[in-house]
């Protein structure tokens, strides 16, 4: 029988990290921030308030079936951590791999008693903006419906984690997870967008894991995505 673990591997493009990629600042922070023997919170929590004027013009002009703000926000996301490498960066069985086709987690709520299902995302960044807003409406349509079942634990802390908040304006989240759990995968959740001096914005919470990702990358990924979303 097909090993269900090494066939997800597979589908992420998981490879090992190389010595050439591992050289300088992560030769010595991928170590120093994942020590077991420090005790020690490895996270970094920061809270941004985004400028959207254009990329929501930008959206509206798209015109695609099925496509949200919100989806077209996460699909130039993943694009954009693409050019990064610490945001494709796991701790997998205590070695570090890249995740070249990273799945996305979206926490879904639908109220009653489950409170909030999870759609899995997949192939994201192989998808065209078309194929993966059909993806995201049908995985959606299938959460709110009451379909679909947890998904394996690997699975769910090898994805990025992308959640929205539509109903709150929110100028500061920490986002929780489990630090014994964590694979060092990045989390992003976006607020309510707001007017403010004639521009249109949004709030944006990341979870960095300090050993692949810092202020300085989150930085250049931010100013990559805002000229993707534009």
């Amino acid at each position: 029988m097909p090993n269900p673990i090494a066939a997800d591997l597979a589908e992420w493009g998981c490879r090992p990290l190389s010595q050439a990629e591992k050289a300088g600042y992560l030769a010595w922070s991928l170590d120093f921030f994942t020590d077991s023997t420090v005790e020690q919170d490895p996270f970094v929590d920061l809270t941004l308030q985004l400028d959207v004027t254009e990329a929501y013009a930008s959206y509206q002009r798209q015109a695609l079936p099925g496509l949200s703000f919100f989806s077209y926000l996460i699909w130039h996301l993943a694009q954009a951590m693409q050019g990064q490498l610490g945001f494709k960066l796991r701790k997998i069985d205590g070695t570090w791999q890249v995740l070249e086709n990273a799945p996305i987690v979206v926490p879904v709520a639908v109220g009653g008693e489950m409170r909030f299902r999870e759609l899995l995302l997949r192939d994201v960044s192989r998808q065209n903006l078309a194929g993966f807003a059909a993806h995201y409406r049908k995985q959606l349509d299938a959460a709110r419906a009451g379909q679909g079942e947890r998904m394996a634990p690997l699975t769910f802390l090898s994805a990025c984690l992308i959640g929205n908040l539509p109903n709150l304006q929110f100028t500061a989240m920490n986002l929780h997870w489990r630090k014994s759990d964590i694979q060092c995968q990045p989390c992003f959740y976006f607020g309510r967008r707001y007017q403010q001096g004639g521009r249109l914005l949004i709030p944006l919470a990341a979870k960095l894991h300090h050993a692949c990702t810092d202020p300085f990358v989150l930085n250049a990924l931010i100013e990559d995505f805002l000229q993707r979303v534009k």
